[in-house]
């Protein structure tokens, strides 16, 4: 009974796989690859102009951000926030598209670089972005699951839900750093070659 299902199988096996055909691909091109991989890779395919915002921090030194055409910038600028994406660099100014209400539809604003006060970055360093989110939520918890579990509130259990929630502040502030612009701190248009 065994070799007969053996049999089978191996029949259906050639059976099936006699009549499957592989799809033909299409080989994409080097330029096909880069435009895949996100605005800063396809900025190597042709000369262009990027933002680049030169940071010397006092612990960690000297750190350059580049930002291209195409990629999202949160910025201050004319006393107001913005949070937009690239849409053109010349020599001194940058361009982002920002809905028209009125129009219904995105229009470009012109920003020169020194309009510019502050840069937001948001960077993803490992554990220590997510225990900026988790500590807080973290403390939260212990609080919460100590008032309910002792039916009361006890003075014990604030160092510890302080020490959570102040270290998720400080880690949240070290991965998402607000840089005001100043003679330390320069943004400059650079161009690809």
């Amino acid at each position: 009974m065994k070799s007969l299902s053996r049999l089978m199988f191996i029949l259906v096996f050639l059976f099936i796989g006699q009549y499957t055909i592989a799809q033909p691909q299409d080989t994409l091109t080097t330029e096909q690859l880069l435009q895949r991989k996100g605005p800063s890779y396809s900025a190597l395919i042709r000369p262009s102009h990027y933002l680049a915002f030169d940071v010397n921090h006092l612990l960690g030194g000297f750190q350059r951000y580049r930002f291209f055409i195409g990629d999202e910038l949160h910025f201050k600028a004319r006393d107001e926030k913005y949070r937009e994406e690239i849409y053109d660099v010349t020599d001194s100014t940058f361009s982002v598209l920002m809905a028209n209400q009125v129009m219904n539809r995105d229009e470009p604003v012109t920003f020169r670089l020194d309009e510019v006060q502050k840069i937001y970055l948001h960077r993803r360093i490992p554990f220590v972005t997510a225990a900026g989110t988790l500590f807080p939520i973290a403390g939260g918890v212990y609080l919460l699951a100590d008032v309910i579990n002792n039916r009361g509130f006890y003075s014990n259990t604030l160092p510890v839900v302080g020490a959570l929630v102040l270290s998720g502040l400080v880690f949240h502030v070290i991965s998402n750093p607000h840089i005001r612009i100043n003679k330390n701190h320069r943004l400059k248009v650079l161009r690809t070659y």
